[in-house]
């Protein structure tokens, strides 16, 4: 069975690629530190392209490979390894490693651009649907029908409120000499056209509050649809985030994890869950229960906590056993 590297060189040279200059032993001397080593030196785009794609086939798709992405960041725990990274063959490490960086290169392209069909796909289909038809539907329901979108509880106490706020400052302003006395009975006629502007606005905005939930609703269906697909895309960016994060250190890791438990799961967090979920709910036109905010804050956490930390010490152990003890240590002090 032949390597990886060995089956891309065959295709290079007996395709229509033009093979790759040999590299004479002054290359490798201390002249070479001034050098820029490009991986895609003295190859046209149809070669970066075939290379490529040869090396993610055979580094990515093939369910049999051997050879690991990445493998000069990877600890030399066997012999494997060992041999090689102190390989003679100065070719064909040098082939080994630009597979990898172009099939890196082109993973990366790639999950670019499922993050922007991620992000793109939902907002313009939210924003047609709603637009399209549930604002002509929802406008023509307002427009004919009184009691659609009435106001609701809060709204009323709110508007009360706005009300008293109006006929005091009408007192006021006649009793300063700002404006001319109101009779009983103007005074009345004006704050009912006021409570009536104030009904009309709450109705108007119980519309757009249900106008944004078909909105984000579809475009919630569209991206959870575009997630649920098995493609390319998808995997290039599980790949892409996974070989970011597996780059780094095991105090970087740690102080990552640590920065984002201690904002979701922090002392402090109880505030800024329950700052989200008003955000989140006011959003939609919906007062947020006090009952439902406590029962909230006190489960949502905690069942995170906890899947946070199987995760931890089941999965992270597996990814980086250095990052774990770090977090240890780190909680210790």
């Amino acid at each position: 069975m032949k390597s990886p590297n060995e089956t891309v060189n065959n295709k290079v040279t007996a395709g229509s690629v033009n093979p790759r200059p040999t590299h004479s032993p002054e290359d490798w001397g201390a002249s070479a530190w001034e050098q820029d080593w490009d991986p895609a030196e003295d190859l046209n785009e149809e070669d970066i392209e075939q290379i490529a794609n040869e090396a993610e086939e055979e580094f990515r798709r093939n369910p049999g490979q051997d050879t690991p992405r990445d493998k000069w960041i990877t600890p030399l725990l066997d012999f494997g390894s060992v041999s090689g990274a102190i390989d003679p063959d100065q070719e064909r490490s040098e082939d080994n490693l630009q597979g990898e960086a172009l099939a890196n290169q082109d993973e990366s392209q790639r999950a670019l651009r499922y993050i922007a069909q991620l992000v793109g796909i939902p907002l313009v289909s939210g924003f047609i649907f709603s637009r399209a038809l549930a604002d002509p539907v929802l406008s023509f329901t307002l427009q004919n029908n009184a009691e659609a979108f009435a106001m609701n509880d809060h709204q009323k106490v709110e508007g009360a409120h706005a009300v008293h706020v109006e006929e005091a400052r009408l007192r006021m302003d006649a009793a300063i000499g700002k404006s001319p006395p109101l009779t009983e009975e103007a005074l009345n006629e004006h704050l009912s056209e006021f409570a009536l502007e104030l009904e009309e606005e709450e109705r108007h905005h119980n519309e757009q509050s249900l106008i944004t939930l078909v909105s984000d609703s579809v475009s919630g269906i569209m991206l959870f649809s575009i997630l649920a697909q098995k493609t390319r895309g998808r995997q290039a960016l599980f790949n892409t985030f996974s070989r970011l994060f597996e780059g780094l250190s095991d105090i970087a890791k740690a102080v990552l994890i640590i920065l984002i438990a201690d904002t979701l799961l922090g002392y402090h967090s109880e505030e800024g869950w329950t700052g989200l979920l008003e955000l989140v709910l006011g959003h939609y036109g919906v007062e947020a229960e006090e009952e439902g905010v406590v029962i909230f804050v006190g489960v949502v956490p905690v069942v995170i906590d906890v899947f946070f930390k199987y995760w931890i010490f089941i999965g992270l152990n597996k990814i980086s056993p250095g990052a774990v003890v770090t977090i240890k240590q780190i909680d210790t002090h």
